[in-house]
């Protein structure tokens, strides 16, 4: 912010010499650090942590004086916002009250912080990190935290051809008025302006110059003309901000269309594999226990007597043994079926899974949930537990391994599934490539599966291990 160089050189009384050293307690980047440091995640915090180590680097980097403490402050405050937002833990007062330490401290009226810390924000590189309802909501929830509007919506055509909204900020169900501002927009007509008792601003978000989107808020009818070019500026650089993060949700969407068709192909043919599996080798199974019974009742009045509870025995072993294969040969067909996947709670069914691990393998299995995983789409969840399943199958064939441990955990904007066990290990590289060869894709599907969904996929191992498996799929 250039303007903060005046306060400096008044502060210091020249240009560029740092300002007499302030107590810890009073450097505006400690203030804010007091407003916005409170996490309630691990994850939360290593990240406002790292906002406040890039903060203190720019401080350093700037000169170390008045300007650049200011400069740093609104550094880690650009940045943990977005880091709240991100996690759904954003809140107007703490909004309200690091505007206002920034104004406090920089001596600069209220309002052009607002602006410069909303320009900061919505520009941040981490937001385009971000799934992209996540990212815009964020914007549209500073909007309205900084009291620019009383309600803000983000409006894209539908299919159909009619106004839908993604995501709505405010009080109530959006108005119809609203609705129909959003809807001008979107067919480039001249927007309605002010409508009964409330003005509505609103601003075409552009995709090629073509209109891809639009936002619409409401201000007050009372608020003075200066508070209403106020919001044009803000919603004017909203949209500016939005056009990106709109790109990336059509281009998601694209995409999700393309995943469906490819992911209910791998199903359906799941599925068809499942129905063969019942229909086919489990009733041969069936009729060779039925024939196993017959010929023990055949064969045993012509077994001597003393050896009669010996035969009858083994005929018992080999009943029981055939029993298994039938329940073992079910649980596979059961597992293939995607229905189950979808229709059961997710926990229910990695639960069982997991259980079924170890007891086949005699592996010790430990599955660790945490958040709520049955929010997710049903090809997220599909893939999940596909993923988890060829792990685990993996697991059993090749590692050496004694415990094995299962961590899923759903947060607002992904869902993580890490895989690791005590195993002997491999050379990624070489048995990746080695396994292809042989036309054994498992590992190698689990990545595609996963980046098809628009995920990261991890595999780290090395001879002698451990192994861990792990992805990360969008929201």
């Amino acid at each position: 912010m250039a303007s903060y160089a005046t306060n400096a050189d008044d502060e210091t009384g020249q240009v560029g010499r740092p300002a007499a050293p302030r107590s810890s307690a009073t450097r505006p980047l400690t203030r804010i650090r007091a407003v916005l440091g409170s996490a309630t995640s691990a994850d939360l915090t290593a990240a406002l942590d790292e906002a406040l180590a890039s903060a203190e680097h720019v401080a350093v980097g700037a000169g170390g004086n008045a300007a650049a403490e200011q400069l740093a402050a609104l550094t880690y405050a650009s940045a943990a916002l977005v880091a709240l937002g991100a996690e759904g833990e954003l809140d107007g007062e703490s909004v309200r009250a690091a505007a206002q330490v920034l104004a406090e401290t920089a001596g600069i009226d209220r309002a052009a912080i607002d602006y410069t810390l909303f320009s900061n924000v919505v520009t941040h590189p981490t937001v385009l990190e971000l799934p992209p309802l996540v990212a815009a909501g964020l914007q549209l929830r500073l909007l309205h935290d900084l009291r620019v509007f009383e309600n803000v919506s983000l409006w894209r055509r539908s299919p159909t051809g009619q106004a839908e909204c993604l995501l709505q900020i405010g009080h109530g169900d959006v108005p119809r008025r609203v609705r129909a501002e959003a809807r001008a927009v979107l067919r480039g007509r001249k927007p309605l302006g002010l409508v009964g008792r409330s003005t509505l601003h609103s601003k075409p978000v552009l995709r090629f110059q073509q209109v891809a989107g639009a936002v619409v808020g409401t201000v007050g009818a009372g608020d003075r003309a200066g508070e209403r070019d106020r919001a044009k500026a803000f919603i004017h650089q909203s949209a500016l901000a939005l056009s990106p993060v709109l790109e990336r949700e059509l281009l998601l969407d694209r995409n999700r269309e393309r995943e469906h068709a490819l992911a209910t192909s791998g199903e359906r043919r799941l599925t068809r594999l499942a129905f063969d599996l019942h229909d086919g080798p489990i009733q041969d199974v069936l009729a060779l226990a039925a024939d196993v019974k017959h010929l023990q009742q055949e064969l045993y009045p012509f077994v001597l007597e003393s050896h009669r509870d010996l035969a009858f025995g083994r005929f018992e072993d080999v009943g029981a043994r055939l029993g298994e294969l039938d329940r073992a040969l079910r649980e596979v067909s059961h597992s293939l079926e995607s229905r189950s996947i979808v229709s059961r709670p997710l926990s229910e069914i990695l639960h069982r899974e997991v259980d079924n691990f170890a007891e086949r393998s005699g592996i010790e299995a430990n599955l660790e949930l945490r958040g709520d995983p049955e929010s997710l789409s049903s090809a997220q969840r599909i893939t999940v537990f596909r993923a988890i399943q060829e792990a685990l199958a993996n697991v059993r064939e090749h590692s050496g391994a004694t415990v094995v441990d299962i961590h899923v955990r759903a947060r607002r904007s992904s869902i993580e599934v890490r895989i690791a066990d005590n195993g002997v290990g491999f050379e990624v590289s070489r048995s990746l490539a080695r396994a292809a060869k042989r036309g054994r894709l498992g590992l190698v599907g689990i990545g595609e599966r996963v980046r098809t969904l628009g995920g990261s996929f991890e595999l780290d191992s090395r001879p002698g291990g451990p192994t861990t498996l792990s992805f990360t799929l969008p929201r």
